[in-house]
């Protein structure tokens, strides 16, 4: 970074990952100074011993390459002298210093004695959010030339820019920015760390003003952040109804698409009717469009008119942030560079997802001791100068841990004493919001606020996009749990907190405040009160619902469903104690304030160790609160949902204790839509890729309280070509799924299929426990290990962001996924190739929620499986398969391994409900591989 310094930027290609058993086959080193590469240096090394398949494939370097190359001892001594006296540089500096150290040593040299720094944690820092810190995923985010990905020479050159984009973003940041990242007691791999040090000393040589778009507030650097300017709606702009408009306003940014077309007009001859009903649920615009269709586009566009016309804001919903987000982006980018008037959208989201500036600013003078929370506040400091909105969604942090997360999220103890009053970022997005057409929220989100989002005076409109996944986010919602143990244990470490020795502690606080004896003895009454009252509660628990009625004594949990009327009478025998514990907690809470109060108006006297000391003991107590709410919640639901709810109680046994939870909430959503959220807003939109479960069933209207008589209803043709982009090959010979073998049946099979392709594969499964049998029987499988194929296997190898990550730039890949794999995830091209089914997803049955949903439907006079599980199986069924064709010129096959969808009734439903031109064949196991095999080769040819 100063003019003297050499940076010698070092890559090795190897034969092994470790010094050990591996040797060097190539070396490269560009040298670096003032920002700019000034040499070098690059050879192949012969390392005289076979060079393994999988690192030819990676690397592009055999043993032919090699061969008449030099062994590592004939250059040695050059590329020691080379880098001696330079700052040597690698992106995973732990891994290239200590291999090329260890060759050194084995060829009689010394280990190099240099300043070492590592640009992958850099990276991570100065670029926050960044999606990715591989150096293929840094290059091309910073636009980087990076020909040749894994080849020594390549990567160095790459690493080199990358080094000099890391000095440039570096010399950008606040003086302040930099010397809160020097005063962190960072813990970076060798010596990195000095390059904050020597970015600080220029800084204050330089004394740059600073940025304009910056401010700096009570040390911390932020972006400033101004009101934005009211929209300007152009009222007499008329919708774009025919081919040649909506041609005109694409321009050269959309093409036209036939089905999206029609979808649009759709939608705006719907809601410009004079005959929408007010009634909630009727009315209702349903279309189900497949992928490929552009349904985002096609519902945003003719809302944003509509929106523009009246003057009513449009609330859209998704099943997840990440979708949430590019929603946001389509209406703030694609919809905002077409349209003829402004047009902006805000994403709303709950307090936890944004960081807190004042809790932020404690955190840093607090050494945890954990080297992991230091990072993550070094890449918050940076992340500071850019971001606008504070939302910890915009971060790529590493090792995150929700607890620290959730602390840095929690307000002031006193927010209008605090010097970031007015700042917080919470706060910004509803400023933002006032000022936007488009209101983007996810579906937790709506079924938590649906209230606040609608209003009686001009009810904006409301889209559900992936409205099928609606109702399990507010059953999701509505369960509570009440973990008794647990509450107890937090009330036991409030009490000790407060009459521990240990430095610094509540009681100290307590001493240095006015009437703090009075404080700690009412908190300690309050403490003591609950210690004493909630075993009472978890006793009379056990007597009412367990003693007679539990399993024999065993380790694990054991559910029991409880009777609403019986658990209605538990808590009227219970009133006395419930009401101790209310009063209790009010007490606490109120304690609390005071002592907040005091501790604000004591401003200096306490050191920053024990103003976080409070704002733990207050997470605690907040805790503590929130468990004593769940008593209200149960209590409250019996009254307002006194036949759609459910209760039970789980009893988890180890060893000679056991601790009882208590559980409950929403078993159905009926009536829950027509009431709580509908009356909010105009008739709603529902929309999605996978809607229906038949051609006649009624599951979606029952689950989303719609009018099926008002509703109006479009099906949307397949776009893709399945019948030459797809195979679907059901194997009619595989063995039960509930067969004790099949697990290892499954991992046979896939070892042969996988091996025979060499396809990136994704193997859905309905349970993690399968998932770790199956993974366990392929991972020593000698035939893959042969294989240049690697197996990754959610909640073993890494979770579901992970490997997608993975799946999206790796080749070779076998991934073994549960739940969320079956949906919302978008991997076309090579990233998918292969889909295998292991077993038909119907829920588990004999779970408390399962009978208790069965038994309403039964007391209807319906049949269960045909009324629920069959079509929430199709549904999921439909996701799964979803997975594969993303794109027009993908291609992939579909393999099912559970014969019942040939061999049941209901198989022939499951397969009516996949899309109508997908080829559906029937093979025996022993057919499978040459059948995959045939059809690859047979479209490998046309690229």
């Amino acid at each position: 970074m100063l003019n003297k310094d050499i940076y010698a930027v070092v890559d090795l290609e190897t034969t092994r990952t470790t010094s050990e058993s591996g040797r060097i086959i190539q070396i490269a080193i560009a040298f670096v100074q003032n920002n700019k590469i000034i040499n070098q240096f690059s050879t192949l090394i012969n390392p005289h011993e076979s060079i393994p398949h999988n690192v030819v494939q990676l690397t592009g370097i055999d043993s032919e390459m090699v061969t008449g190359a030099p062994a590592f001892e004939d250059v040695a001594e050059s590329i020691h002298t080379m880098l001696s006296g330079t700052i040597f540089v690698a992106h995973n500096v732990n891994f290239d210093l200590p291999f090329l150290n260890a060759e050194f040593q084995r060829v009689g040299m010394p280990a190099l004695d240099v300043i070492a720094i590592d640009t992958v944690t850099l990276s991570q820092i100065v670029w926050p959010t960044a999606p990715g810190f591989r150096l293929v995923d840094l290059t091309s985010y910073l636009s980087l030339t990076h020909g040749r990905p894994h080849q020594a020479d390549s990567d160095a050159l790459a690493t080199g820019a990358l080094l000099t984009e890391i000095f440039a973003r570096l010399e950008k940041l606040p003086m302040v920015t930099l010397q809160s990242l020097v005063d962190l007691p960072l813990v970076l791999p060798q010596d990195t760390k000095i390059i904050f040090e020597k970015a600080l000393t220029k800084a204050k040589i330089l004394r740059e003003p600073l940025p304009k778009q910056l401010q700096v507030i009570d040390g911390l650097a932020i972006r400033r952040f101004s009101n934005p300017e009211p929209l300007v709606s152009k009222s007499n702009m008329a919708y774009p109804a025919k081919r040649a408009a909506k041609q005109q306003l694409y321009g050269k940014k959309l093409v036209y698409r036939e089905q999206q077309a029609k979808l649009m007009n759709a939608i705006n001859k719907h809601y410009t009717s004079d005959s929408l009903s007010e009634n909630p649920g009727e009315s209702a615009f349903i279309a189900e469009a497949p992928t490929g269709m552009g349904k985002t586009i096609g519902f945003l566009l003719p809302f944003a008119y509509l929106a523009n016309q009246t003057q009513k804001k449009v609330i859209v919903t998704e099943p997840t942030i990440t979708l949430q987000t590019q929603v946001t982006e389509t209406v703030n980018s694609t919809l905002h560079d077409i349209l003829p008037f402004e047009v902006r959208a805000v994403s709303l989201k709950g307090r936890r997802q944004y960081l807190n500036l004042q809790s932020f600013k404690r955190s840093l003078q607090i050494d945890e001791g954990t080297t992991s929370l230091q990072f993550i506040k070094a890449q918050i400091l940076v992340w500071l100068t850019e971001t606008v909105r504070g939302d910890f969604d915009e971060l790529n942090l590493m090792n995150a841990q929700d607890k620290f997360i959730a602390k840095l999220s929690q307000n002031a103890n006193n927010p209008t004493g605090s010097p970031f009053y007015g700042y917080e970022f919470f706060e910004r997005q509803y400023v933002l919001a006032e000022n936007a057409q488009f209101l983007i929220v996810n579906h937790n989100y709506l079924a938590e606020y649906a209230n606040e989002l609608g209003t009686s005076q001009n009810k904006p409109y409301l889209v559900i996009d992936e409205a099928q996944n609606l109702p399990g986010a507010v059953l999701k919602q509505s369960r509570h749990q009440l973990p008794i143990q647990t509450w107890l244990a937090r009330v036991q470490t409030a009490i000790n907190l407060i009459l521990q020795d240990a430095k610094p502690a509540i009681g100290d606080i307590l001493r240095h405040i006015i009437g703090g004896d009075q404080l700690k003895n009412r908190l300690l009454r309050s403490l003591e009160t609950l210690s004493a009252e909630i075993p009472q509660i978890q006793v009379s628990l056990y007597r009412r619902f367990l003693l007679n009625k539990k399993a024999p004594a065993t380790q694990g949990s054991y559910e029991i469903a409880l009777s609403n009327n019986d658990f209605a009478q538990f808590w009227v025998d219970q009133a006395n104690h419930v009401k101790s514990i209310h009063k209790a907690v009010f007490n606490l809470e109120d304690s609390l304030q005071s002592l907040l109060t005091q501790f604000s108006d004591a401003k200096g006297v306490f050191s920053l160790g024990e103003r976080q000391q409070l704002a733990d003991f207050r997470r605690l107590l907040d805790s503590i609160s929130q468990y004593e709410k769940q008593l209200t919640t149960f209590q409250q639901d019996l009254i307002d949902f006194p036949d759609a709810s459910i209760f039970w109680i789980t009893e988890t046994q180890s060893h000679d204790s056991s601790n009882l939870k208590l559980s409950g909430g929403l078993l159905h959503t009926l009536n829950y839509f027509e009431e709580q959220v509908y009356p909010h807003f105009m008739s709603p939109t529902i929309i999605g890729a996978t809607l229906f479960t038949s051609t006649k069933s009624g599951y979606l209207y029952d689950r989303l309280n719609l009018d099926k008589e008002t509703a109006s209803v479009r099906h949307y043709p397949d776009i893709f070509d399945f019948k030459n982009q797809a195979d679907l090959i059901m194997v009619k010979n595989a063995p039960l799924p509930t067969s004790k073998d099949f697990s290892n049946y499954l991992a046979r099979q896939l070892v042969d299929i996988t091996t025979s392709v060499n396809e990136n594969t994704l193997v859905l499964f309905n349970s993690l426990d399968t998932i770790q049998q199956v993974y366990t029987q392929i991972q020593p499988n000698q035939k893959f290990q042969r294989s240049s194929l690697t197996l990754l296997a959610q909640g073993i190898t890494g979770t579901r962001g992970k490997i997608k990550k993975r799946m999206q730039s790796e080749d070779g890949l076998v991934v073994l996924g549960a739940a969320s794999f079956w949906e919302g995830i978008d991997l076309p091209g090579d990233q998918l190739r292969l889909l295998v089914i292991a077993r038909l997803p119907f829920d588990r049955p004999n779970t408390v929620l399962q009978k208790a949903e069965e038994a309403v439907i039964s007391s209807e006079g319906k049949h269960p499986f045909y009324q629920s599980t069959l079509p929430k199986a199709v549904l999921r069924l439909r996701q799964g398969i979803g997975r594969l064709i993303r794109t027009p010129t993908d291609y992939g096959a579909v393999i099912i391994y559970d014969a019942r969808i040939l061999t049941k009734s209901y198989g022939k439903t499951l397969r009516k409900m996949l899309p109508s031109n997908l080829p559906q064949k029937e093979l025996k196991d022993s057919e499978v591989a040459q059948k995959l095999k045939d059809f690859f080769d047979t479209h490998h040819k046309y690229l």
